[in-house]
């Protein structure tokens, strides 16, 4: 996915900054993409305090 920029550079400052300010929806996921990232925000909570565990115990041994 390209993203063309000329029709923001034809604007003036003040029309620019208006609509690059302008919110987005929300994107409709599958339910299948949820789960995953649902699964990958688990992941990260378990892996965090693990990588943690194992920089400490590295330094305190050695």
């Amino acid at each position: 996915m390209n993203y063309d920029s000329a029709p923001l550079n034809a604007l003036e400052p003040n029309q620019r900054r208006e609509a690059t300010a302008m919110p987005l929806p929300r994107k409709k996921l599958a339910r299948g993409t949820r789960i995953l990232l649902a699964m990958m925000r688990i992941y990260v909570m378990i892996a965090i305090p693990l990588v943690f565990y194992a920089f400490f115990h590295a330094l305190r041994t050695g």
